[in-house]
């Protein structure tokens, strides 16, 4: 799930109910904290102090979402509306509900129903509206802008979260510049909330590696404002993992002081012992713990082996691992990463190809950058380069040309060779057509379209090469050096197209002679344009034996 939150609220509150909204807000703070064990335990104890609490029922519920509870949560909400009607926050926390139950109409219901009931002028029922419509994923990213700034427009506002909730929607509709100006929006009211400065940060990470310095930037300003904000340390700690392990080791440890103590939080430090390079070190330690903790262990233990014994070279048990980290896991711990990884052991055994196929898919369709998916297509390609699978290479060369439109003559190139020496002809053609298309006034989708057509029509009879080979040439000749071996087969072609097909000798001898300026020595050229040339000089008889006795020019593929 998604991390979003509402306000703080400071309610007066009589003397002996001081404790008990301490109580609540303590669970509310440590909910921002995304410790939500603690959250949970905090909460249930103040709900069953006062059962009829609206707000201690509400909070539950969201941190039981947070824990992917969701029945738990949706039976907190009953049991709370049963008691208490129609209260506006509870029936959104039930839409809530309903958007992750794919019950999209039910849920709009609910939400429709607590904003007329606030007469639309309660902003924490419009952020809570919020809120719900951004952490859902059937939930909508526009209709909680929507909510959210009709919250901005209630007299006296001053609550920063509602920013914070409309950053996240526009991060969840892929307008980043948006989402950081409601983040910078809410550090105006709150100068010292972390959150906001931290997911400033999270929408430049999503642009790539490049950004490091400004989202690194953004994170440790987080700290600094808040040095127990620990969702900042764990981005710390995953950035430098794979790129100083002393450092993620810091982080870490800085994370796990701020945050409940998990079995995950066990997994991850376990994975540090990955890091260091210690591979039969981090499989011991995840055993052990698995053993220990049986079904209550982390699903990324499985993780952490698979790497591990892929680092090994035990592709079988890397394999089971992985396959045992996918089914034991939910979607919330996998990252595009862990598909590639998949992937990439997936490939090394040859009845499950198709499967690594499916992986390198996934990983790009989850990850938002797209250099990154390019990037997955590449390292699949390069994976099948290794183990000779031309097709395939060539197939996921050509499907960067569907991830990125903005494909340049790169990326035409390697596609349409790629297929060309794959055997995928027809792939290759159209590839070189948009080639073609694209750059008129470049050599290489001519050539690459002349050598496939001769592939395909290796007798010539259908000349299906002429127009790409006379194009290309045309082109090329104006850097005959340059071109020069190109430049000789396709006027190889052109000769033996003119002298076997067309019995044009003339046409022949014109390619011919071209061929002998390039390269003077080239004994082929020159013997075909001496048997060319007699031909046309020894009289011909007006009959049909002209084409029994016809000369043949033999061109060269070399």
């Amino acid at each position: 799930m998604m991390k979003h939150t509402i306000r703080f609220m400071v309610a007066a509150v009589l003397l002996c109910n001081v404790a008990f909204a301490q109580s609540v807000e303590d669970g509310r703070k440590l909910f921002y904290y995304e410790k939500y064990n603690s959250a949970k335990e905090t909460l249930e104890k103040a709900l069953a102090a006062k059962p009829d609490d609206v707000e201690a029922a509400y909070w539950l519920g969201q941190t039981l979402i947070e824990l992917n509870d969701i029945a738990g949560a949706k039976k907190v909400y009953q049991t709370a509306l049963q008691a208490k009607g129609s209260e506006p926050l509870l029936l959104v926390g039930m839409g809530h509900i309903e958007l992750l139950e794919h019950k999209g109409n039910d849920a709009r219901q609910r939400f429709e129903t607590a904003i007329s009931l606030t007469k639309g002028k309660d902003v924490d029922i419009l952020n809570a509206v919020g809120r719900a419509n951004v952490d859902a994923p059937d939930g909508d990213a526009r209709y909680a802008i929507e909510k959210l700034k009709q919250a901005t427009e209630v007299r006296r506002f001053k609550e920063p979260f509602v920013y914070i909730n409309m950053g996240d929607a526009h991060r969840k509709l892929l307008d980043g510049g948006a989402a950081v100006t409601s983040y910078q929006n809410a550090l105006s009211l709150d100068e010292k909330l972390a959150e906001a400065e931290y997911k400033i940060g999270k929408i430049y990470i999503t642009q790539g590696q490049e950004q490091a310095s400004i989202f690194l930037r953004h994170f440790e300003k987080a700290i600094a404002l808040d040095p127990a904000y620990a969702p900042a340390y764990y981005d710390l700690y995953v950035y430098w993992y794979s790129r100083d392990v002393n450092k993620a080791r810091d982080y870490f440890a800085r994370y796990k002081a701020n945050t409940d103590f998990t079995p995950s939080v066990e997994a991850e430090e376990i994975s540090l012992v990955y890091a260091s390079g210690d591979f039969e070190g981090a499989i011991a330690k995840a055993d052990e713990k698995l053993q220990k903790d049986g079904e209550k262990a982390s699903p990324k233990l499985y993780r952490v082996k698979a790497y591990a014994y892929e680092k090994l070279g035990d592709s079988v048990n890397a394999l089971q691992n992985m396959e045992l980290f996918f089914s034991k896991g939910d979607s919330s711990l996998f990252l595009p990463d862990n598909y590639v990884k998949m992937a990439q052991i997936s490939a090394k055994f040859p009845d499950k190809l198709d499967q690594a196929d499916a992986y390198f898919n996934k990983a790009i369709a989850m990850d938002t950058v797209l250099k990154n998916k390019i990037d997955y297509a590449k390292a699949a390609s390069d994976m099948y380069k290794k183990i000779d699978n031309k097709a395939r290479s060539a197939d996921w060369l050509t499907k960067i040309l569907t991830i990125d439109t903005a494909y340049g003559k790169t990326e035409l190139f390697y596609a349409g060779w790629e297929n060309f020496y794959g055997g995928q002809y027809q792939t290759a053609d159209s590839v070189f057509n948009l080639y073609k298309q694209k750059y008129p006034d470049d050599i290489q989708g001519y050539y690459g379209g002349f050598r496939t057509k001769w592939t395909v029509d290796s007798t010539m009879e259908q000349g299906l090469p002429v127009e790409d080979a006379t194009r290309f040439i045309e082109i090329a000749a104006a850097d005959s050096v340059k071109n020069k071996s190109a430049l000789m087969l396709a006027y190889g072609y052109l000769a033996g197209y003119n002298a076997n097909i067309l019995k044009e000798y003339e046409r022949a001898i014109f390619y011919l002679d071209k061929m002998i300026a390039l390269d003077p020595n080239n004994a082929d050229a020159k013997n075909n344009r001496d048997i060319l040339q007699r031909a046309l000089d020894r009289p011909q008889p007006q009959t049909d034996s002209t084409k029994k006795n016809g000369a043949t020019a033999k061109p060269s593929r070399k």
